[in-house]
């Protein structure tokens, strides 16, 4: 045994290296141009050993979560993803070469004979097109903008797994190739209970939230899929590590010191600022413990079942707190919003948030596109009349501007607004643009707009030597 962990403990030196000899190791699939009929059985053979390897590394290690030999090949299950589909390419290509059928390779989606052929090209095509999408967004950009629903993505692409067994049984006219899929499945269902009953009986040890969706991440549970091995600290985990649930960051998860408990709020206003925007407020029945900047966490539930969803808070007074939420059809959370009405009950579990205010005389510059306007709002509200105050706030058009009254109402603000898409009549055309501003070395820059864009609006203060640049984590 002392021996075996020896092995593993020097190959986990050299997993780059070995990643990048299996990515190597594809480019043999290469070879189907030169010798298409003598590697058929070759590239559908690997495509399909690799594809057996990937579908049943995730249960087995779900029902061994100790074997390292299991946890070894789950570090390379991406680039085994990568190698079923470049060898189920060069299958296909040795079908387009030696068949004669270039015509099937460019019409395939367009010439409905292709679908009517045989059951085998059918279950052949469907098997390619669930797993397109997968290989489409297999990336850290798409895992950003699709969030949660990238996990669904993924799991949708394992029909692949029982469509190329079908695939392969219509050819071979043999059962074996289903044979694998029985028992994957028999493997899922063993280990869905086990993690259900792992999740009821979490570690003591510590938890962390991501403050955006309300996933947890704890040893006990790990992430499989990213390749996160089970008992690995959360401080551990790599710092290009996204939630599973989400896609955010690790600087958007908080340390829980204590267990999580859900409160009760009613909502006391809620008025449509624009088409899509309102103004919610919500008296939580009790004082909470909040800095100017943060955001409160809202556990909902809709048909699909309970989810998590924080708001930045534009305004607190005594127990009632103010939200500018824009109600996006495709988040749940907007959907959900939709249907409340004056009255209604909202559940709440905590405040939290690192983009505070911060209490020093320094001039402040406050930088917000649309809904970005809740925290920064709540900022003016907090900050002196007698400090310098400059405002950039920007929108689409003239219908997508609100608490236009509202901020003019501040001293001592200068207020540059604009729109990207039309003139408006306090607003100019055009895109913020901080080059021609000149700002004081000490101060302050608070900005709240997508990451991209705070990123880029970061890089360019900082160049110009200004240290105190503040925004929002997620």
């Amino acid at each position: 045994m002392e021996y075996i962990n020896q092995i593993f403990d020097f190959l986990n030196k050299y997993v780059k290296q070995l990643k990048i000899f299996l990515l190597l190791f594809s480019l043999s699939s290469i070879y189907v141009y030169f010798e298409p009929m003598q590697t058929y059985t070759s590239f559908w053979s690997l495509s399909w050993f690799f594809l057996i390897v990937v579908m049943f590394i995730r249960p087995l290690r779900d029902l061994f979560p100790k074997c390292r030999i299991l946890n070894f090949a789950a570090k390379f299950r991406r680039e085994m993803w990568i190698l079923v589909w470049i060898f189920g390419i060069a299958h296909v290509l040795w079908f387009a070469i030696i068949s004669q059928y270039e015509a099937w390779v460019f019409g395939v989606f367009t010439d409905s004979y292709v679908w009517q052929y045989s059951w085998m090209l059918f279950w052949g095509m469907l098997a390619f097109l669930v797993s397109l999408p997968l290989l489409i967004t297999s990336n850290w950009i798409s895992t950003k903008i699709l969030g949660r629903h990238w996990k669904t993505l993924q799991k949708f692409s394992y029909l692949m797994f029982p469509f190329v067994a079908i695939h392969i049984y219509l050819i071979e006219k043999d059962f074996w190739p289903l044979i694998p899929v029985f028992f994957w499945i028999i493997l899922l269902v063993i280990a869905h209970f086990k993690n259900k009953n792992n999740k009821k009986s979490m570690s003591d040890g510590p938890k962390w939230l991501c403050v955006p969706c309300g996933y947890i991440y704890d040893v006990n549970v790990w992430d499989p899929d990213s390749g996160i091995l089970p008992g690995t600290r959360f401080e551990d985990i790599p710092a290009d590590w996204l939630c599973p649930v989400c896609g955010v960051g690790k600087s958007d998860f908080i340390l829980l010191k204590e267990e999580i408990t859900v409160s009760e709020s009613e909502i006391v206003s809620l008025n449509y600022l624009t088409n899509d925007v309102i103004e919610l407020k919500i008296d939580a029945k009790k004082d909470l413990n909040y800095t100017s900047g943060q955001f409160l966490n809202f556990a909902m539930k809709d048909s699909e079942g309970d989810f998590n969803r924080s708001y930045s808070i534009a305004n607190k007074e005594w127990n009632v707190y103010t939200f500018l939420i824009k109600l996006t059809t495709m988040w749940r959370s907007g959907k959900l919003l939709r249907t409340k009405k004056l009255g209604d009950k909202l559940n709440y579990n905590m405040i939290s948030g690192k983009f505070v205010l911060k209490n020093t005389k320094n001039p402040k510059v406050f930088i917000a596109t649309g809904t970005g306007l809740a925290p920064i709002y709540s900022m003016l509200l907090n900050t002196p009349a007698e400090i310098s105050k400059k405002l950039y706030f920007w929108v689409a058009k003239a219908s997508d501007l609100f608490y236009t009254d509202n901020l003019k109402k501040f001293k001592n603000l200068e207020i540059k607004s604009c729109t990207s898409k039309e003139e408006v009549e306090w607003c100019h055309f055009g895109r913020i643009d901080l080059q021609d501003d000149n700002f004081e070395a000490n101060t302050e820059f608070y900005i709240c707009w997508n990451p991209w864009v705070v990123n880029e609006t970061k890089k360019v203060l900082m160049t110009k030597g200004f240290k105190n640049v503040y925004s929002e984590e997620f």
